[in-house]
């Protein structure tokens, strides 16, 4: 049975000499693992804290900003690991972060023009897969070996996303010429790519990496309309995930915000479905300023604290205060008084100290 710890969320409190004792710790832990559990009670509070354009920008200020106007530590920030200037891990990034006593959360962004809706010219999943940059990507697992501290890592964020280049739209689609027979080769290079780059990871020594598998509660195509765009198709497995997650948004500009509840309903048993056992997250939550923001927010915190998604064990919500054209998103909590106000009650409750886990 694997040993659980409980680590504070208010690591720039603490003393340190203290900070520097527990990166030893986890340092020490060579043979073993080690992952982020979930909380020991209710679900943990996180956040993507405004780090740019390109959400690459990671600093402590931005982490400090947006724990004062929650009035609550989280416990993991996402960044993105953009691949546009070269496969460079963000290694002072992440000691920023941890400096924070905040677990950074790395979403691999295989892309080298950062750009939506059009297929990657570089980085494509069968170059990853044919090992192309199989050197970049063991000297990134040894540098975040060197860390000397645990991190989480996504490959391929919202995959089930045509507007993402990893995306089966861009891949294959549902052809069958690349690997197992019946199986759409969009979804399976991707599946495929992910196991090889997390493989990387785990033969470099890079043993204490939570890897997380992250899909959109809207998928395009819709696999309704074309299944081979379902979110199994594209799981790696049980073997090689730690925790699932999904993006829901209520509105992401102006008009009608739907409701939090009806996104769950399906969403809720697509995520149950795809693990029988591994944590669910909420790991983009969001909803642009506009009739009935507070109230939504509000619904959608006490529905994740409730218990009614019993295996929604996280929240983050997507704090970013601009949109890639430089338009303002009005996704921040602090959008209008109101928000603020019913984002901080929501949230109050949550846990924001990370629990840790070796196996």
């Amino acid at each position: 049975m694997s040993a659980m710890r409980r680590m504070t969320g208010a690591g720039r409190f603490l003393p340190v000499a203290l900070a520097v004792c527990a990166a030893a710790i986890y340092s020490s832990a060579a043979a073993a693992s080690v992952k982020l559990a979930p909380p020991e009670e209710g679900v943990y509070h996180s956040a993507h804290p405004d780090f740019g354009i390109n959400d690459d920008l990671a600093t402590a200020e931005s982490v400090r900003e947006f724990e004062s106007l929650a009035r609550k530590k989280i416990v993991w920030a996402y960044l993105s690991w953009n691949w546009d200037g070269g496969i460079i891990f963000p290694s002072d990034s992440c000691r920023s972060l941890h400096g924070e006593g905040v677990v950074p959360l790395v979403g691999i962004m295989p892309w080298s023009l950062l750009e939506q809706n059009a297929p990657e010219p570089v980085y494509t999943l069968d170059r990853i897969l044919r090992g192309d940059f199989d050197a970049e990507l063991s000297r990134c697992a040894d540098d975040v070996r060197a860390l000397g501290f645990p991190i989480m890592m996504e490959f391929g964020p919202e995959v089930n996303g045509s507007w993402f280049p990893w995306n089966g739209a861009w891949n294959g689609r549902d052809a069958d010429d690349y690997g197992e027979r019946g199986e759409p080769d969009g979804p399976e290079r991707f599946r495929d790519a992910y196991r090889h780059v997390a493989e990387i990871f785990k033969k470099r020594g890079a043993a204490d990496v939570t890897w997380v598998f992250h899909i959109a509660a809207a998928g395009s195509p819709e696999p309704l309309k074309e299944k081979w765009n379902e979110p199994g198709r594209y799981y790696p497995g049980d073997e090689w995930i730690d925790w699932i997650g999904a993006s829901v948004y209520g509105r992401l500009r102006a008009g009608y915000a739907v409701p939090f509840g009806d996104i769950m309903k399906n969403l809720y048993d697509v995520m149950c479905a795809l693990s029988p056992s591994k944590p669910l997250a909420l790991l983009e939550l969001g909803v642009s300023e506009g009739d009935g923001k507070a109230a939504w927010i509000a619904a959608a915190m006490s529905a994740a604290a409730s218990g009614l998604y019993p295996r929604i064990k996280a929240v983050s919500w997507w704090n970013k205060a601009l949109r890639q054209d430089g338009s303002r998103s009005a996704l921040e909590i602090n959008s209008s008084e109101a928000s603020l106000e019913a984002y901080r009650e929501g949230v109050k409750n949550f846990a924001g100290a990370a629990v840790w886990s070796d196996e």
